[in-house]
């Protein structure tokens, strides 16, 4: 049966997804900012499961796109934008959409997409594109089975009169990012926005997707806020729950945070330190990427494995609001690995991956965290 989720269902949603996102997805701030304003207008989306809908249903994914410190910035952000980029991909292709699916697993970029389908009337999917957010559009499962075309791209303001909306003809994810960025860039968007792309159906995203990861990330932010009331460490929690996908890769503290904005991405370097053990180097486009320890001559884990963040006390964040997380005062903080599902584990979306990685410092091939803990220990 389809589910009306609630506002607790939806806030479930946004703590699971900061969780899972490998530090990105947008701020969890700014999502509980925008499941205020929701709740306000009484915006109840009504969740699917695949085999409630038919096969040839119609199918499309919105969500924002950007730095994720940049949207902090935007007035009521991604309030109007995401809706406006489905009715404009409907226009561009001369029929309906029935249902959205999110791109990704995060905090904005889980919920966007369920505040664009209560404003339209349709139902979203229990699924996305990557388990996880994602750096760049190459890295989604979609691409295999749907058209990066028609790509419409759209600005967040207040006003009408200020609205850009632009639609791109792009052939690859690829070219997608690449104008993207650009357009980001400009000073109407101010290094964020809205996209709608990838129309399919049902039946034809059902090969890829990452089926019930929205079901999932409630699970996830519900276990979190049960561990908080018990006041326990969240670890045997989480571990009990992902099982042998789950590795704990260090604890410590936050010790720098050098970030930038440059082409529509945060692009950070961040040190943690714990006393009487090596540091650790976590290298982030947007989400993290890399996990580095002082003295090992290879990476923890490196993308598309997951690398998430949360606090000893089971508060889970991304890397939007690292500063939060610094000082005398802050916390002992997890960095928690999951691994890759098998659905991103494809060559083009490794390609994707190791092209990302490659400017980071880490060339080579994707290996999968048992394989780090193996060479750590000398058993490769």
């Amino acid at each position: 049966m389809p589910t009306v989720l609630s506002f607790d269902d939806l806030d479930n949603l946004i703590e699971g997804a900061a969780f899972m996102g490998s530090g990105g997805g947008g701020p969890l701030p700014l999502a509980r900012s925008l499941l205020a304003t929701m709740k306000q207008q009484g915006m109840n989306p009504t969740l699917v499961e695949w085999a409630e809908l038919p096969a040839n249903y119609r199918v499309a994914t919105t969500a924002g796109i950007g730095s994720p410190n940049a949207a902090e910035s935007v007035q009521s952000p991604f309030t109007t934008a995401p809706k406006r980029m489905i009715e404009a991909l409907e226009s561009a292709l001369g029929y309906s959409i029935e249902c959205l699916i999110p791109g990704e697993t995060g905090p904005m970029n889980s919920l966007i997409p369920m505040m664009a389908a209560a404003q339209l009337g349709k139902p979203v999917l229990n699924g996305d594109g990557a388990g996880r957010a994602m750096s760049t559009l190459a890295m989604s499962t979609f691409n295999a089975v749907a058209p990066i075309q028609p790509y419409l791209l759209g600005n967040e303001t207040v006003t009408p009169e200020d609205q850009v909306t632009a639609q791109l003809t792009v052939h690859t994810p690829e070219q997608a990012d690449a104008l993207t960025r650009g357009v980001v860039s400009e000073a109407s968007f101010g290094s964020s926005g809205a996209f709608a792309t990838w129309p399919s159906t049902v039946g034809k995203l059902a090969q890829v997707a990452v089926k019930g990861s929205v079901g999932q990330a409630i699970d996830v932010g519900r276990l979190l806020k049960q561990v908080r009331a018990q006041g326990v460490d969240p670890l045997p929690a989480l571990q009990n729950y992902f099982g042998g996908r789950m590795h704990c890769l260090y604890t410590g503290t936050l010790t720098q945070v050098d970030s930038h904005t440059a082409q529509g991405f945060d692009i950070t370097q961040i040190r943690m330190a714990c006393d009487g053990q090596p540091g650790l180097t976590l290298y982030a486009l947007n989400e993290s990427m890399m996990a580095w320890r002082d003295d090992l001559a290879h990476p923890l884990a490196v993308g598309p494995d997951s690398l998430c963040w949360v606090t000893e006390n089971g508060v889970p964040f991304t890397n939007a609001t690292l500063s939060d997380f610094m000082g005398p005062a802050a916390p002992k903080l997890h960095l928690v690995g999951l691994s890759a599902v098998t659905q991103i584990l494809t060559p083009n979306i490794l390609a994707a991956y190791r092209a990302a990685l490659s400017p980071m410092g880490y060339p080579g091939p994707y290996q999968s965290m048992s394989y780090w803990e193996e060479a750590e220990h000398g058993r490769t």
